[in-house]
């Protein structure tokens, strides 16, 4: 992809400065330290607060931007004869000053550049990011002297998992996401309600559970996802009636608003496969279908993943579930056994996945599961 750096006003170059032997290096201040103080009344027709940003010093004119960088992207090293000041105002950025640790930028922080200080800033690796720049001009109309490009550190990222995973023991909470995606993909409601009140009391949370079918739709269809969240939505309204309080849990941490999603979801297959990111970078079917190649990628393996309150294993194992009462997607099941080995589940525990299986979607089935599982071994 190529990155640009889009700006209203392009800042330009400068020549023949000097670094200025200042001890006072860039300031960043996080939105959090703003102190809010609330307007005078008088003059607003509502309540209004503000928060007063650092003084930024200037002898003449003022030039502003706003700046919005893609994901990974980031300027070259540069200084300004002025200084300049940054206010974020959307998604996640770095910024470095020559000599010191990178820092991460979010929305509402301020960064004060001063004079002469030699420094980079842009988007997070997978975050795009916009500020508004404040730049004074010197004297000679010019505001920013452009330098070398950042030599950011290149540490290979071939695989995401060690070569051997440790062995999980599965817990009878995490067996009990297997009935509940079992019955759903195959739109039993009536079985699925119990198998809810179970995986309740194995000390499944009302959010992981949601998790169970927004992720299950990428598989079993949306008609089966959302018959399978109504179902747990009235069984929840039942119990709340009943005096029942169930445990809500944590709600997933948001990403920055313009995270390169497709970028993630090539990393997150190549923790999953233990294989290389540029093996995963190739498109699908040979770019047959970019469709297909950016929904499976960019939403499946990027965003569904990315909701960190359902742990990667538990996802498999509701994949695993799904797979086999669905029946006939045998390519697709040996491919995701695969991944739930490669997470640390070894024979034992996974026929322990098989025979709950077999209790809730029949012999046939799990027997089939079980030949497709021999095929990996």
């Amino acid at each position: 992809m190529k990155h640009q750096v889009n700006a209203l006003l392009v800042m330009s170059s400068l020549s023949g400065m000097v670094w200025a032997d200042d001890k006072i290096g860039q300031q960043v201040t996080p939105a959090s330290q703003h102190e809010l103080s609330q307007a005078p009344a008088s003059n607003f027709s509502g309540k209004v607060n503000f928060a007063r940003y650092p003084v930024m010093p200037s002898q003449g004119d003022v030039a502003p931007a706003i700046v919005n960088f893609e994901a990974g992207t980031i300027t070259n090293w540069h200084t300004h004869p002025q200084g300049q000041y940054l206010i974020v105002t959307e998604g996640e950025g770095r910024t470095q000053e020559w000599g010191k640790p990178i820092q991460t930028i979010h929305k509402g922080d301020t960064i004060w550049c001063p004079p002469n200080v030699k420094h980079w800033h842009g988007a997070s690796e997978h975050s795009a990011m916009s500020h508004i720049a404040i730049t004074p001009v010197a004297t000679d109309g010019k505001s920013v002297k452009w330098l070398e490009k950042v030599d950011l550190p290149t540490q290979a990222k071939p695989l995401y998992t060690p070569a051997k995973a440790e062995i999980v023991q599965l817990s009878t909470k995490q067996l009990s996401l297997v009935p509940i995606a079992a019955f759903t993909a195959t739109g039993d409601l009536e079985k699925l309600k119990p198998a809810l009140i179970k995986g309740l009391e194995n000390g499944l949370t009302v959010n992981e559970i949601k998790e169970v079918f927004a992720h299950q739709y990428a598989y079993a269809g949306f008609p089966r996802a959302l018959n399978g969240m109504l179902t747990f939505k009235s069984l929840l309204e039942e119990r709340k009636k009943q005096g029942i309080k169930d445990l809500q849990g944590a709600m997933p941490t948001p990403l920055p608003n313009g995270t390169d999603y497709y970028q993630l979801g090539i990393e997150r297959l190549a923790y999953l496969n233990k294989t290389s990111i540029q093996d995963n970078s190739k498109p699908l079917f040979e770019n047959f279908s970019p469709t297909m190649d950016y929904a499976l990628k960019a939403h499946l393996f990027g965003y569904l993943f990315s909701r960190d309150n359902l742990p990667p294993l538990e996802r498999e194992i509701i994949v695993v579930s799904t797979l086999s009462a669905l029946g006939d997607v045998n390519a697709q099941l040996r491919s995701h056994l695969r991944i739930t080995q490669n997470l640390g589940v070894d024979s034992v525990q996974m026929q322990k996945i098989i025979n709950t299986l077999q209790q809730a979607v029949g012999r046939d089935l799990a027997n089939n599961a079980q030949s497709v599982l021999k095929q990996l071994q």
